[in-house]
């Protein structure tokens, strides 16, 4: 194989092709067509004489040439992205970036939300690309596919992300919540509420919920009724029922008047939900990437102003 034959548009292409293991995906991805991605991955096959994905049954998978360049190209493509085509300043009035953000349908609300109107107040020119946390975002982060993954610290592995970097953004505490005509709550969360009424469960996939494994360590016992896999939908599910929910303090507040619901206070030490922003750390200096995290910290702190007393974040 000779360089010369090796463009910079294949390796875009062929990073895409490492990371979704598809041919349709990838060209969505990168908002190409499947016919001009099936060309390119021709093209590939012929310049590193290798198939790099092949059927098995329903699916593609890599081959071990195609597994070991994974890290190399994402580096190839980081390198260049950083030194070459990014120009070395940032300017938010001028530029046409892309940010992407990965956090949960609370995050949405609490931070992304400010954080796009504080944007569209600034400039016009840029985009920011908000999704839910899913199963990839572990690689996602460590291939510094995405720009920030806001997440709960009591999920987040160090050693998993030893090549990130990290800023606290918000914390909340945890608060019941009724339907404002329940029949037999007082003002306060008991253990004794908890037992005797239906109850709303916080459910992600694969992984029990925050807000649960603090109810089990309270020694708190529930009759799950219902299940919701978001913070979000939660409070407008209680509304004419008997239920029974747990939920952070600040989004209850926000939507209390339009889901009809009222706090309780909990008498259980349930320990307060903390979240912070991670990025890979190849971007620490990025000037555009540096102004991103300077603008959620601003929401941030003007938001939820407790956040910024004492904190020093690394990398802003």
């Amino acid at each position: 194989m000779k360089l010369g034959q090796v463009d910079l548009n294949l390796l875009v292409v062929l990073d895409a092709l490492l990371r979704e293991k598809n041919v349709t995906r990838a060209a969505e991805s990168l908002y190409l067509s499947q016919p001009a991605t099936s060309t390119a991955l021709a093209r590939l096959r012929r310049v590193l004489g290798d198939e790099l994905l092949y059927k098995n049954g329903r699916y593609l998978e890599l081959t071990p040439r195609a597994e070991s360049l994974i890290e190399p190209v994402r580096e190839v493509l980081a390198t260049i992205e950083q030194t070459i085509v990014r120009p070395p300043t940032f300017d938010p009035t001028a530029d046409t970036r892309r940010f992407s953000v990965v956090g949960s349908d609370y995050v949405g609300v609490m931070l992304v939300r400010p954080l796009i109107a504080r944007l569209s107040g600034l400039t016009t020119a840029l985009r920011l690309d908000a999704a839910p946390v899913g199963p990839r975002y572990l690689e996602a982060l460590q291939r510094d596919e995405i720009d920030l993954a806001i997440l709960p610290d009591r999920i987040v592995d160090e050693r998993s992300l030893r090549d990130c970097s990290g800023i606290p953004v918000i914390a909340d505490r945890f608060v019941g919540v009724v339907w404002t005509g329940h029949s037999t709550a007082g003002d306060r969360l008991t253990a004794e509420l908890l037992a005797s009424s239906p109850y709303l469960e916080y459910v992600i996939e694969g992984r029990r919920s925050i807000v649960e494994e603090e109810l089990d360590a309270a020694g708190c016992t529930r009759r799950v009724a219902a299940t919701a896999g978001g913070f979000l939908p939660m409070p407008f599910m209680l509304a004419g029922t008997e239920l029974v929910a747990v939920l952070p303090e600040r989004l209850a507040k926000r939507v209390a008047a339009a889901a009809d619901i009222r706090l309780l206070e909990p008498e259980m030490d349930l320990q307060p939900l903390r979240q912070s922003a991670f990025w890979h750390a190849r971007r620490d200096r990025d000037p555009g990437h540096v102004w991103l995290r300077e603008q959620l910290l601003t929401v941030a702190g003007s938001e939820y102003p407790a956040l910024s007393e004492g904190s020093a974040p690394p990398g802003v």
